[in-house]
């Protein structure tokens, strides 16, 4: 959230030109409690200030103040809608969780009453651990001393176009069920078909003007991939209907035969918390100038997105991943930019700063949190606060360093992307939307009806055909796994001899070895990272 927060609310009147005219197309429909207005602090964040080093509190408090009912109420809304769908998931579907398999493994203990844990004794942990320490030591070198071989990691594949190959991403995929591995790498080669077939024919390809950079792929895909998501969390959620009425029904009742002792936050609170946030959200969002129609579809699309990655994340084991459709280009596109005026296009962008590229936001966060705080033996109520805290920190911690770094150094000299192009790119954007405004967009319904038609169907055969083969979980991000979808393909290559020759017991013999493979991914990340910080060399990346 910080590095896109801070350049936007700095943008406005640093990057203001003649050429651009965003002091009247823009600046006059930007609320003031929403940007800085002290216009040396704004260059001295962007150039550096003379004196470095110093940050300019005053510069910043009132933004701070103004999005502090944001910052708040959206951690809030993420961890408590998680504690309402921690038993669903966890002990109804018994979902895998792949991410935290590793952490799990890292803290069990045996009878032996040893310092070292069984995990850390186990020979094929170790024989997996080294894989790709090894590989990494030998890529990381070679940036040092380019005379020394290296190891490819990246190749041209015929079906995959690009192959990455990700140790950690591997064992991650290894860990989940067969029929979801081969889901997620089938559904991204049927995206490469249909995308190519749709580009012969030319045919649903042509821009759109809401499309921004942050929905991957063709309009048609991207609206495919929405419609998709939308019916994986309704369905998800009409699936478990029973299990949330008893948390309503324990949160405004007090159901005795309801248990909710064993979660962070009581139902009661976590169903209010819920409540209470989305409606500070909501009610900010409308304060920024959104329209109430706008308001509602934004936080459709925002819960949509959010819950549908964290399912991918926490049944899939894609640890990275992005939305197809970003929920502020879906929602211009659903009901048009007209209805939303200038002010509402302009607080539309702003909302930006948590609806782009979401690589890393709280919710998944928070349900692998709960996973694993359902496996310690302890209090649990007080981790609810922790977590807050824990955000809250985080967030604030990282705006005192982007703020200390760029008053030392200038923000425009340490990322251009971020700082320059970022920033220019949503200002132009919005005065495009502003200066021609378009109704709702009847093909992007059309598609979106038809990903989400798909999707229903897709589910219906999981739900009712034991022998179907394909997990429908790869169909909402075929378009954005294609980076990852090789390493699905090789774990459900590599584990269909393991299962169907040794079964379980040869899978739990083989298992250490694929967390090894995270383990040491990792750890490999660490120890060139200090390196490389130390050393001063920048680009050292050793794998995907």
């Amino acid at each position: 959230i910080v590095h896109h927060w801070v350049p936007l609310v700095a943008s406005p009147f640093y990057y203001a030109r003649t050429e651009n005219n965003w002091l009247h197309e823009i600046v006059p429909y930007i609320p003031s409690w929403l940007v800085p207005h002290h216009v040396e602090g704004i260059r001295a964040f962007f150039e550096g200030s003379e004196q470095g080093g110093g940050i300019a509190w005053h510069v910043w408090i009132d933004p701070i103040l103004g999005w502090m009912p944001l910052f708040l109420s959206l951690p809030v809304i993420t961890i408590c809608a998680m504690v309402i769908l921690r038993r669903r998931w966890v002990e109804q579907e018994r979902l895998i969780y792949p991410v935290v398999q590793l952490s799990l493994s890292m803290v069990q203990r045996d009878d032996r009453g040893s310092l070292v844990h069984p995990f850390l004794r186990r020979g094929a942990m170790w024989l997996g651990f080294a894989v790709p320490v090894i590989t990494g030591a030998i890529v990381g070198l070679h940036a040092f001393f380019p005379f020394l071989p290296t190891v490819e990691v990246t190749y041209a594949v015929p079906l995959f176009k690009r192959m990455y190959l990700s140790f950690a991403t591997l064992g991650f995929f290894f860990l989940i069920q067969r029929e979801v591995a081969f889901g997620l790498w089938v559904f991204t080669l049927l995206n490469h078909l249909q995308n190519a077939v749709y580009d012969e024919l030319g045919w649903a390809t042509e821009a759109e003007p809401v499309i921004s950079a942050w929905s991957y792929g063709t309009p048609s895909l991207v609206h495919q991939g929405m419609g998709a998501m939308i019916v994986l969390v309704l369905g998800g959620l009409w699936v478990g209907r029973e299990h949330l009425a008893n948390v309503f029904r324990k949160a405004f009742r007090g159901a005795d035969n309801v248990r909710d002792d064993d979660e962070i936050l009581s139902y009661r609170g976590a169903v209010f918390g819920l409540l209470l946030g989305t409606v500070v959200m909501a009610v900010w969002l409308w304060r920024m100038g959104i329209p109430a129609i706008g308001v509602v579809a934004l936080m459709f699309f925002l819960a949509v997105i959010f819950l549908a990655l964290t399912r991918v994340i926490v049944e899939g084991g894609v640890a990275v991943i992005y939305t197809p459709m970003v929920a502020e280009d879906a929602v211009m596109s659903a009901v048009g930019t007209s209805v939303f005026g200038p002010s509402g296009l302009m607080g539309l962008t702003f909302t930006r700063i948590f609806g782009n590229d979401l690589l890393n936001f709280v919710m998944p966060h928070a349900a692998n949190g709960l996973k694993l705080a359902g496996e310690i033996d302890r209090r649990r109520r007080p981790l609810f606060w922790a977590m807050l805290a824990a955000t809250l920190l985080g967030m604030f911690g990282a705006l005192w360093m982007l703020l200390h770094l760029a008053s030392t150094y200038g923000a425009i000299n340490m990322s251009r992307i971020h700082f320059v192009w970022f920033p220019n790119y949503l200002g132009d954007y919005t005065a495009a939307r502003i200066a021609q405004p378009t109704g709702p967009n009847a093909l992007g319904w059309f598609h979106t009806g038809v990903g989400g038609a798909v999707m229903a169907l897709l589910m219906l055969a999981r739900r009712f055909w034991g022998w179907w083969p394909l997990h429908p979980i790869g169909f909402p991000i075929s378009s954005t796994f294609r980076w990852m979808a090789f390493n699905a393909f090789l774990a459900w290559m590599i584990k269909g001899p393991i299962l169907k020759y040794g079964g379980v017991s040869m899978y739990k013999a083989v298992r250490p070895f694929f967390l090894g493979l995270i383990l040491g991914h990792f750890a490999i990340y660490g120890v060139f990272w200090i390196v490389n910080g130390l050393t001063g060399v920048t680009g050292n990346w050793l794998f995907p």
